[in-house]
């Protein structure tokens, strides 16, 4: 079968057309992350909870998240609870928390965040976001 010269110039265009708007909602996306992680630092800086990544989360329930969180100023990691929140791994937050004895895991040193202990999150996204547009 052969495809005449108008059919091949539709069908180039209209792949042409799908690359150009994935790569526009690509950049939309970048720029909306980067946005997000830019709001987020503005929290920081204005002393709004100690920062905290998000490094693998270890249980999903159906009151909360355990995870294991690093602490990003000293790099110590350290087990967490997060009451009502399935976590998402890799996120940055912010939060104004304090550590307990975890009677599951007899850790002396679980920190357990509440919702409302949570000041601010972004996703890990946000922060390769805004290291690919600054």
């Amino acid at each position: 079968m052969h495809l005449g010269p108008g059919v091949l110039l539709v069908l180039v265009l209209g792949v042409a057309v799908i690359v150009a708007l994935k790569v526009r909602s690509h950049r939309k996306r970048t720029a909306t992350l980067a946005a997000q992680w830019q709001a987020f630092q503005q929290h920081r800086n204005a002393g709004r909870g100690d920062l905290l990544q998000i490094t693998r989360v270890y249980q999903r329930g159906r009151r909360g998240s355990k995870a294991v969180v690093t602490w990003c100023d000293t790099g110590r990691q350290q087990d967490a609870w997060f009451w009502n929140w399935h976590v998402p791994a890799g996120a940055y937050l912010l939060v104004n928390a304090s550590s307990g004895y975890g009677p599951h895991s007899h850790n002396p040193n679980v920190l357990y965040v509440q919702p409302g202990q949570v000041q601010a999150w972004v996703p890990a996204q946000a922060a390769r976001a805004a290291q690919r547009v600054g």
